[in-house]
């Protein structure tokens, strides 16, 4: 049996009870799928194949991808883990029916479909940053299920490159080859010895180094509009989501 909502059912057979545990279907688009840095979280989880979610644009912030929705009105009234309405997000309710329809005539993503329990699902919802980095929502697959996935806001990727083929990482040999050719492909080497100096250092030195990993990483201040001045810096970003990104860049 899979399907969303609570997390054990009932079964009764004959003068018997027992308990059996309901699994919740989550698409994942990035470093959860096979093969990719985070994918140790679902080692419990039963694979249910290979799928694609319309109403999406992807994009690629290095490490890891962020999915946002296409049409923000799409994203309506659809169901987040800790029940808020999407209005919060600053887009308009119009309902699920609305949002599958929308969705039918956008972009589509690529991702892959796990059954979970939902100790792997709050598990997901703390690396996943949820609700301040991304958020979790019930969104329509295109076989016609319905999967939880995370989801981001367009100020989260507003300097950020789409991905057009709707699948993270992108073309690997290509990029490999531009990667070797590039200073640029020092990045990832780069970005992993800031992790390791970051991880070591204290005092003013961590802040700074945190904040330019956040900065190059993409992630959400902690205050939206929040600066550090040299002469006394301030931490930007929050520790669990640099750790995040770090672990990513491994």
């Amino acid at each position: 049996m899979v399907i969303a909502g609570p997390q054990q059912e009932v079964i009764m057979e004959e003068h018997a009870s027992y308990e059996v545990p309901v699994m919740d279907l989550v698409f994942v688009y990035g470093s959860l799928k096979r093969g990719q840095a985070n994918h140790h979280l679902l080692t419990k989880a039963r694979f249910e194949g290979e799928a694609r979610a319309a109403g999406l644009v992807l994009h690629d912030l290095g490490p890891f991808p962020m999915a946002i929705a296409a049409d923000q009105s799409s994203a309506g009234r659809i169901r987040t883990t800790i029940g808020q309405d999407m209005s919060s997000m600053g887009m308009d309710a119009i309902g699920m029916d609305a949002a599958t329809s929308a969705a039918a005539q956008s972009d589509c993503i690529e991702g892959e479909v796990f059954a979970v329990d939902g100790e792997t699902l709050a598990q997901l919802d703390r690396m996943e940053g949820v609700p301040r980095l991304y958020q979790r929502l019930l969104w329509p697959l295109h076989d016609g299920r319905q999967a939880w996935l995370y989801l981001g806001q367009p100020r989260q990727v507003r300097h950020v490159p789409a991905l057009p083929a709707g699948r993270w990482p992108a073309l690997l040999i290509p990029l490999l080859l531009v990667s070797a050719l590039s200073p640029a492909g020092l990045r990832a080497e780069t970005s992993l010895a800031e992790c390791n100096r970051w991880r070591s250092s204290h005092g003013q030195a961590r802040i700074e180094l945190g904040n330019r990993i956040g900065a190059a990483s993409y992630l959400t201040k902690m205050k939206r509009l929040q600066e550090s001045p040299p002469e006394a810096p301030v931490t930007l970003y929050a520790e669990s989501d640099l750790e995040r990104s770090c672990d990513s860049a491994r």
